[in-house]
């Protein structure tokens, strides 16, 4: 955790934490012997859509605007997908896992062994295996160029706050999550 002069910095810094923390619930065994799945899988989604929303800038990269989930069937990644699936894989497993803390009757996640995805002849995602999935997001992560993370080009400025915190006082004091941007001015509160 640091302090970050840059946002870009802060991003990578998130990007990789996320990264970790689901190596870490993945490393983690319950007393049934299960490990931490569902936050896993929703972390890896979070990394899936952040490096997709960054290559999207791009034109080259083929990735369709607003659709940071087709990054699956980029190159750094390397699946060869259909668009149903993508939108699936989003709609069920990301979304489902971020908004209702729940998985379509149907769908599993597992820890065997395997390609990250089962589809269902119909091509209906039906089976995460969540250890293959951490592979392939990490591997993907850790190939990609860093100074593509430019958040001002992906963030909303009509969403920004409009006061900061003094950050004066920071030096001192524990930060207690994965750091800040300080800018070079900031208005007092």
């Amino acid at each position: 955790m640091a302090i970050h002069q840059k946002l870009g910095g802060l991003s990578v810094e998130a990007i990789d934490e996320y990264v970790k923390a689901s190596e870490l619930c993945l490393d983690f065994r319950k007393v049934d012997g299960g490990c931490l799945g569902y936050p896993a899988t929703l972390l890896l989604f979070c990394v899936v859509d952040a490096i997709g929303r960054y290559l999207a800038l791009e034109k080259r990269n083929n990735i369709p605007k607003g659709q940071p989930f087709f990054v699956l069937n980029h190159p750094c990644v390397g699946l060869t997908l259909t668009p149903e699936q993508i939108k699936r894989l989003k709609r069920w497993y990301r979304n489902g896992l971020a908004h209702n803390a729940a998985l379509p009757p149907g769908t599993c996640l597992t820890g065997d062994d395997g390609p990250p995805f089962d589809f269902a002849a119909n091509g209906d995602p039906v089976m995460i295996r969540v250890f293959s999935f951490h592979r392939l997001v990490a591997q993907a992560w850790e190939g990609l160029d860093k100074g593509l993370i430019v958040p001002s080009k992906v963030m909303d400025t009509r969403k920004m706050p409009t006061v900061g915190f003094p950050a004066s006082g920071l030096t001192g004091s524990v930060i207690a999550a994965s750091g800040c941007l300080v800018p070079a001015t900031i208005q007092k509160l």
